[in-house]
């Protein structure tokens, strides 16, 4: 078995360590800051294959234009980070269309469709955390909104998912969840939703990863490569050099920049998320998605973690306020006002997207012993179970899984140089 170095420790990283030491591989991951320390630990912890879709859709190009005037929409982009971002956005455009949809969203689920069973294989492995088997409410402020919402689910009916028929009113709604105000007025469950504590699962994968006899190794940057013909033969890290036999690369919101170090060009721009958590007067019985504010909730150890929007504003950790106003705003005008907002646990992080919504999970293009897995959007608690076992057969076996074949980072004309490495 080979030795594999996985660089990066956030839950692509960590799960791909996990599956590869399952399998008998010697691992070592390299995380530059802490384990756990990027968008793997605030955001809502779901696990849902069903619901999971890639960001753009009909239509959000046009939303997305008009929150340039909105920097407190679902959706941002900061003005300043356009002209950089012109190559991604002209390639995630093309993809805001039903076909894509609707085929992203499959491949998504295909992926997908082993996440519960590997979330309970893990648990039963000993990785310590609780998943709960809360059912999804979807709900909406009309009945038109959740009916294009729960239509565009109705494809993965054919891949065994349970999508319900029809939408529920605002009466049957809120009789099934007393939180929600006279705001939603439509809605349906997802029963195939689990959620888990983030925090609590990174720490129990990093422990586990541990057990199994990883290594792992915080505050090491990888900054340059040695390479002999198409094989990386050490990283040149902030540690000192490492020899290498075969390297993953699990970088998050950090994969592009990663990529050039090993001479790929890879379309990921990072996509900030915030969070915090609140005492509601009434803890709802669901995990929650409120369509019209686009945000999501999952009662969490007595309080309720409330997630949303979508900024693109460069890689940086700014916590921009008037985001959390919005999440604040909508979520409210949804669920009712809340006694205390924890102002410690106010978050913001980075999801790493590609512009077609779907991660990437391949071998580098020109680099044999190096693979890449990432760019999991907002899903990586949905994915990157599924994604990391996946990639392990792939990295083990040299043969690529069925359920990668979509996942192909070649899908954007990507053209990779190892002149540029040492």
């Amino acid at each position: 078995m080979p030795h594999v170095t996985v660089v990066g420790g956030g839950v692509a990283g960590l799960c791909a360590a996990y599956y590869l030491c399952r399998a008998g591989a010697a691992v070592t991951v390299l995380e530059t800051r802490r384990v756990g320390s990027g968008a793997s630990s605030g955001n809502a912890g779901w696990v849902t294959p069903a619901q999971a879709g890639p960001l753009p859709e009909p239509g959000l190009l046009g939303y997305g234009m008009r929150s340039l005037l909105d920097p407190g929409s679902a959706l941002y982009f900061d003005p300043r980070e356009l002209v950089r971002m012109v190559p991604w956005l002209l390639r995630f455009a093309r993809r805001c269309n039903a076909s894509d949809n609707e085929r992203g969203r499959l491949a998504l689920a295909q992926l997908g469709q082993r996440a519960f069973t590997l979330l309970d294989e893990m648990v039963a492995d000993g990785v310590d955390v609780e998943p709960h088997r809360t059912p999804l409410l979807v709900a909406g402020g009309s009945a038109a909104d959740a009916e294009s919402f729960r239509a565009q689910l109705e494809p993965l009916a054919g891949l065994g998912f349970r999508i319900p028929e029809s939408v529920l009113g605002a009466a049957a709604v809120r009789a099934l969840e007393p939180a929600l105000t006279d705001a939603v007025n439509a809605g349906f469950v997802i029963e195939q939703h689990r959620y888990v504590d983030p925090p609590a699962l990174m720490s129990a994968l990093h422990a586990r990863v541990l057990a199994l006899g990883a290594e792992v190794l915080e505050g090491v940057e990888v900054r340059e490569i040695d390479t002999d013909g198409a094989r990386v033969i050490a990283l040149r890290t902030s540690a000192g050099v490492r020899r290498c036999d075969t390297i993953v690369l699990a970088a998050g919101a950090w994969l592009a920049a990663l990529g050039r170090t090993f001479g790929v060009r890879l379309p990921v721009a990072a996509g900030k998320g915030y969070s915090f958590e609140v005492r509601p007067a009434q803890m709802p019985r669901h995990a929650l998605l409120l369509l019209d504010p686009h945000v999501g909730c999952s009662p969490i150890g007595g309080r309720l973690r409330v997630a949303g929007t979508m900024e693109f504003s460069g890689v940086n950790g700014r916590l921009n306020r008037r985001r959390i106003r919005s999440i604040v705003d909508g979520a409210e005008r949804m669920i009712g006002a809340w006694r205390s907002l924890d102002e410690d646990s106010v978050w913001s992080g980075l999801r790493p997207i590609a512009p077609d919504g779907l991660p990437i999970v391949d071998r580098h293009p020109r680099l044999g012993n190096v693979f890449i897995a990432g760019a999991y959007s907002m899903l990586g608690m949905t994915l990157a179970a599924p994604a990391g076992e996946s990639l392990a057969s792939f990295v083990l076996s040299g043969r690529r899984p069925p359920e990668l074949e979509p996942l192909r980072c070649t899908r954007f004309g990507v053209l990779a140089s190892v002149r540029a490495v040492r």
